[in-house]
């Protein structure tokens, strides 16, 4: 494809939608923007664009599809970079006749580029379209993983979800503890001030995000519960001082990570 083609982001004024902005733009590609505070609205570009790209918040992904998929061209692409994809996904492919392809990039805004990274893309119609978007983020440098919807979403029920959740109850137990952040610093080991880093870092980002993930993803119940079911038995061992029930467990643990 030549670079005569015109890309539309709708959420372009947030912080990953003016990341693709700079990146297509990088390119040579021509892009225009949609957001709350933009003359264009997101069924102008819709209508206008050879390439849709939603880059709304999560929660808001679906209702944007709802309204904007059915004036995407036949011919254009409709996707997306929310961090779920299956009901995004499905979606797309019930209320547009475009192109479809579910994207998620597994990275921040602070990333100076693509280099390095890794690119999940979930495909539902349009073969044309992934080669091309499958070419430019190879040939940026990032490495490009190709899954269905649904085995995305599980992986990221334990790569978001259980991180996010042990990281935020963390957070919460240091501060019901009503615990000195001063004081756990000056005697926190290396791996305790990166878990602190942890805690800072994703108490610094949007809330609303991190409450769609969990309560958008059915498949995080799975995860919780059987996380919820190890910690109560690490508890009960080492309520029973039972030593070698936890190295039993600490062995088994290193089995699976070498």
């Amino acid at each position: 494809m030549t670079k005569d083609i015109r890309i539309g982001i709708i959420g372009g004024l947030g912080k990953m939608g003016r990341w693709f902005r700079r990146f297509f733009e990088e390119l040579g590609y021509t892009v225009s923007v949609a957001d709350q505070e933009t003359t264009d609205k997101p069924e102008d570009l819709a209508q206008t664009c050879q390439v849709v790209l939603l880059a709304v918040p999560l929660q808001h992904t679906v209702p944007m599809v709802r309204a904007v998929g059915p004036l995407v061209q036949d011919g254009a692409l409709l996707t997306d970079i929310a961090s779920l994809k299956s009901d995004v996904v499905r979606t797309m492919l019930e209320v547009s006749s475009a192109s479809v392809i579910g994207t998620h990039p597994l990275f921040g805004p602070g990333e100076p580029n693509i280099t390095g990274q890794t690119v999940v893309m979930c495909p539902g119609r349009g073969q044309r379209w992934q080669d091309w978007l499958t070419g430019i983020f190879v040939e940026g440098g990032a490495r490009v993983e190709i899954v269905s919807p649904e085995i995305h979403d599980y992986y990221m029920a334990v790569i978001q979800g259980l991180t996010h959740f042990s990281t935020l109850a963390l957070g919460l137990t240091i501060d019901s503890l009503d615990l000195d952040l001063m004081a756990l610093k000056r005697f926190a080991t290396p791996a305790f001030h990166r878990r602190l880093t942890e805690i800072s870092h994703l108490l610094s980002q949007d809330a609303d995000l991190y409450a769609a993930m969990p309560m958008l993803n059915s498949t995080y119940g799975v995860f919780y519960r059987e996380f919820e079911r190890i910690i109560l038995e690490l508890k009960g061992v080492i309520a029973k001082k039972d030593i070698e029930e936890f190295i039993r467990l600490f062995a088994r643990a290193r089995g699976r990570f070498g």
